[in-house]
C-alpha cells in the first residue's frame, strides 16, 4: 500500500512535469532562489521541522560524502510526503502549535546536497535530479525536491547506516544528505547559535557530529508559568534565560539572559526577534522577543503587519508589567534594566525606536503606589537631580511626589538612566523651591539647592524672583533654617554651608545674591572665609588623605584580575553606590559605576606594569568611548602590590591615539600628563 501510494505520487509529479515542462523548469529556478534566500539557515530549518514533528531530540551525523539528520518525532504520513514535495503546500497552520507554515523551508537544503534520501515509518524514498532527468528524458534544469523516487539496492549502504542510527538514537525519521558542500556545511554548523533553540516547543537535545565539529546542546525547561527559567547547556557553557509570558499558553514571550542570578545584556547576535526560530532583526534592546511575527520568505526580516504588531504589543505589555512591578517595590529582578540602557548608539533597527516609544506609551497608562499609599501615574515620578544628594531628594519627595527609593536604585543602578530614556522628568528646581519650607533638609542639601539657584537665576534675577527666593528658609543659622531677612551678615550662616558655596560657585555671583537678599557678603578678611576658591581649598580645607574617601578597606587580592580588583577598589569609595563588572558582555567597557549622586559612568580597565607603558583599545572600546564621551573613563591599573589605579577621563578628547595594524587596535603611547588620581575623579 505504501509503495503503491509513493508510486502514484511519483507518477503524478512526473505527469505534471511532462504536461507543463516550462513550469517544471521554473520550479527549479524558484527552488534555487529559495535555497539562496535561506542561505546559512538550512540547519535551523531542519531543526524547526523536527520540532514541528514533536521531536525531543535531533542529531546530525557525519558519513562519507555527506551527513545524516535524524529526529524522534512523528513519522511521515502520505500527506506529509506530498507536502514535502510540493512548494507552499504545508499542512501546518499559522497560529497553531507548529512553527513552519509556508512549506518551503525544506528547500533550503538544496544548496547543501545534491541527493537526499528519506526514511520515516513506512516511507523510504529519495530526491535525485539525475533520476528525475532520466525519468523525463530531459537534460534541462529540474528541481531536486519535487519527484520522490524509490530506494533501490544501490542505497543499501545508506539504508543500513540510517537504520543503525534509528536503533542507536531511537530516531523515527532520518534524512541522508549526499554530495554535500562541505565548506558551507562546516560554516553553518560551527557558527550555529544555541540560543536559537530557546523558543522551540518540543526539542530538548541537539547533537552535531560532522567531521571535526562535535557539539551537544541540551535544553532544560526548569519552570514555566508566566515567568520561567530555561537553561541551554553545551559542554562547560550554560546559558540561563528568564522567559516571561503574558499567560502560560501564550506564544508571545520576552527572554532576558541571566548570569550569577542577575539579568545581563544578551550578546548582540542573540538579541533578535524570534518567530519561534530567530530572524536577523535586532530586538531593540539586548533581549529576545518571540511571537507570531510575519517574516519574509527567508525568515530573516520581520514584516510589520497586523499579526506582527499584535505580538510586539504583547511583548511590550510583558516588559511594561515588569517595570511597573519594579517601580512598586519588586527587588527580585536585579539587572533588569541593563539590556535596555546598554544599547549602543550605533545600533540600528526598525524595532529600536519602536521598543522605547512603546514602553514609554505603556508606562504612561500604568500606576504605581506612592509612599502615602495612593495610586499615581508613572509619569508623575520625579528622578533625582544629579546635583542633589539622595537623602534630601527623598525628603523633598516624601508624601507629595512619586520618587525612586534608595533600595530600588541600589538594586537597579541603571534605573535612573532607563527612566531618562523614556522621558520621565527629573525633580525640577521649581518643584524643590515649592517644598523647601515644608521639608527638613540637611545643611549640605540647602547648600546644593542654593548653589543651583545661583547658577540658574544669575542672569535672570528680577524683582519677583528675588521676593520669592527671600521667603525660602534655606540658610542654616544656629541649628535652624531661616529666611534671608533674618540674616544681617553672611558670616552668621553655618560654615559648612558657606564652604560648599565657595567651593562650587563663583564668588562674585555669591556676593551679588547676598546683596540682593540684603545680606552683607563675606570678605577675604573674615575669619575662616575666603572668596577665592583656590585659596579656600588650599588653606582652609585640610588635605584629603586617600583613606578618608573610603567606607571600607578595599578587598584587593593579588590572584584576582585587574578588573576584579578595580571593582573592589571602587566599591570601597564613599562616593560610589554600586559597581557592576560587565567584562564578559563585550560592551566596550569593563565596569558600570553608579555614583551616590545618581550619575553613571563607564570604565575600561587597562592593566599596565607602569604608568608610562603604552596601552591599546579595541574598535569596540573606541566606539564606546566616542558614544559615552565625558562619562567614559580609561583606568590604568598596576595590578600588583601595592595596587595602583589612575584615570583618563573622556579619552577620545583627552588623548591622541594611533591606529596600528594588529587586527586594528588603537594605541596610545603618551598619556602621563593626562592621568588623574582617584581623589580627583571620585573624592
Amino acid at each position: 500500500m505504501t509503495i503503491q501510494s509513493l508510486e502514484q505520487l511519483r507518477d503524478e509529479f512526473l505527469q505534471e512535469a511532462k504536461s507543463a515542462p516550462k513550469l517544471f523548469k521554473d520550479l527549479a529556478k524558484v527552488e534555487q532562489y529559495i535555497a539562496e534566500s535561506y542561505k546559512t539557515r538550512a540547519l535551523i530549518e531542519l531543526i524547526q521541522n523536527a520540532d514541528d514533528a514533536a521531536s525531543t531530540s535531533f542529531g546530525l551525523h557525519s558519513i562519507e560524502g555527506g551527513f545524516i539528520v535524524g529526529n524522534n518525532g512523528r513519522t511521515f504520513s502520505s500527506d506529509d510526503v506530498e507536502a514535502l514535495c510540493r512548494s507552499g503546500s504545508s499542512n501546518k497552520q499559522r497560529g497553531s502549535t507548529t512553527i513552519g507554515y509556508r512549506g518551503i523551508g525544506f528547500k533550503s537544503v538544496v544548496n547543501l546536497a545534491s541527493k537526499i534520501s528519506v526514511f520515516s515509518g513506512d516511507f523510504n524514498f529519495c530526491f535525485d535530479r539525475d533520476k528525475t532527468k532520466r525519468s523525463l528524458q530531459n537534460d534541462g534544469d529540474v528541481p531536486l525536491i519535487r519527484v520522490p523516487h524509490p530506494i533501490d539496492e544501490s542505497h543499501n549502504i545508506l539504508r543500513n547506516q540510517a537504520f543503525e542510527l534509528i536503533r542507536e538514537y531511537h530516531y523515527k525519521t532520518v534524512f541522508v544528505f549526499q554530495d554535500v558542500m562541505e565548506e558551507m556545511s562546516l560554516q553553518e554548523l560551527s557558527s550555529f547559535d544555541r540560543s536559537s533553540l530557546l523558543f522551540l516547543n518540543n526539542l530538548r537535545s541537539v547533537l552535531i557530529n560532522f567531521q571535526n565539529i562535535n557539539r551537544t546542546i541540551i535544553v532544560e525547561n526548569i519552570h514555566q508559568h508566566q515567568r520561567g527559567t530555561i537553561k541551554i547547556i553545551e559542554g562547560e557553557n550554560t546559558d540561563e534565560w528568564e522567559v516571561e509570558t503574558a499567560n502560560a499558553n501564550n506564544i508571545d514571550r520576552v527572554a532576558f539572559k541571566k548570569a550569577q542570578g542577575s539579568i545581563v545584556p544578551a550578546l548582540k547576535r542573540e538579541s533578535v526577534i524570534h518567530s519561534f526560530t530567530p530572524t536577523h532583526e535586532f530586538a531593540g534592546a539586548y533581549i529576545k522577543i518571540n511571537g507570531d511575527f510575519t517574516t519574509d520568505p527567508s525568515r530573516k526580516t520581520v514584516d510589520v503587519d497586523e499579526l506582527s504588531r499584535n505580538s510586539f504589543n504583547n511583548a511590550i505589555s510583558i516588559i511594561v508589567g515588569s517595570i511597573t512591578s519594579i517601580l512598586n517595590g519588586d527587588l527580585t529582578r536585579k539587572g533588569f534594566f541593563s539590556p535596555f540602557v546598554s544599547v549602543q548608539v550605533t545600533e540600528s533597527s526598525q524595532f529600536k525606536p519602536l521598543l522605547f516609544k512603546s514602553i514609554e506609551a505603556g508606562l504612561q497608562k500604568s500606576e504605581i503606589i506612592t509612599t502615602k499609599g495612593t495610586k499615581e501615574n508613572v509619569s508623575s515620578i520625579r528622578l533625582k537631580p544629579e546635583w542633589l544628594n539622595y537623602e534630601d531628594y527623598e525628603r523633598l519627595c516624601h508624601d507629595a511626589i512619586a520618587s525612586i527609593s534608595k533600595d530600588s536604585i541600589t538594586t537597579y543602578p541603571e534605573l535612573f538612566s532607563f527612566l531618562n530614556t523614556i522621558n520621565i522628568n527629573t525633580l525640577s528646581l521649581e518643584e524643590i523651591i515649592q517644598r523647601i519650607n515644608v521639608t527638613k533638609i540637611s545643611i549640605t542639601g540647602c547648600a546644593q539647592i542654593f548653589e543651583k539657584i545661583i547658577k540658574q537665576y544669575r542672569y535672570d534675577l528680577d524683582y519677583n524672583k528675588i521676593e520669592k527666593l527671600r521667603d525660602l528658609k534655606i540658610f542654616p543659622v544656629n541649628n535652624s533654617f531661616v529666611q534671608a531677612d533674618q540674616i544681617r551678615k553672611a558670616t552668621e550662616i553655618a560654615i559648612e554651608f558657606r564652604n560648599y558655596l565657595n567651593s562650587n560657585s563663583d564668588p562674585a555671583d555669591i556676593a551679588m545674591f547676598f546683596k540682593k537678599f540684603g545680606i552683607e557678603p563675606e570678605t577675604p578678611t573674615d575669619n575662616n572665609i575666603l572668596t577665592d576658591k583656590t585659596q579656600n581649598q588650599t588653606i582652609q580645607q585640610p588635605q584629603v588623605t586617600l583613606h578618608s574617601g573610603f567606607k571600607t578597606e578595599p578587598a584587593i587580592k593579588k590572584w584576582r584580575s585587574a578588573e576584579q580588583n578595580a571593582a573592589e577598589y571602587l566599591k570601597s569609595l564613599n562616593i560610589v553606590l554600586s559597581v557592576k563588572d560587565v567584562t564578559q558582555a563585550n560592551l566596550g567597557y569593563d565596569l558600570e559605576v553608579m555614583l551616590m549622586n545618581g550619575k553613571r559612568i563607564y570604565i575600561e580597565i587597562k592593566s599596565v606594569s607602569s604608568f608610562s607603558e603604552p596601552f591599546k583599545i579595541s574598535n569596540n572600546e573606541y566606539s564606546s568611548a566616542h558614544s559615552y564621551g565625558r562619562d567614559y573613563y580609561i583606568a590604568l591599573v598596576i595590578n600588583d602590590e601595592p595596587f595602583k589605579m589612575k584615570f583618563v577621563p573622556d579619552p577620545i578628547k583627552t588623548l591622541s591615539f594611533e591606529k596600528k595594524c594588529e587586527k586594528w587596535s588603537w594605541f596610545c603611547e603618551q598619556y602621563s600628563g593626562d592621568l588623574k588620581e582617584v581623589t580627583q575623579i571620585f573624592l
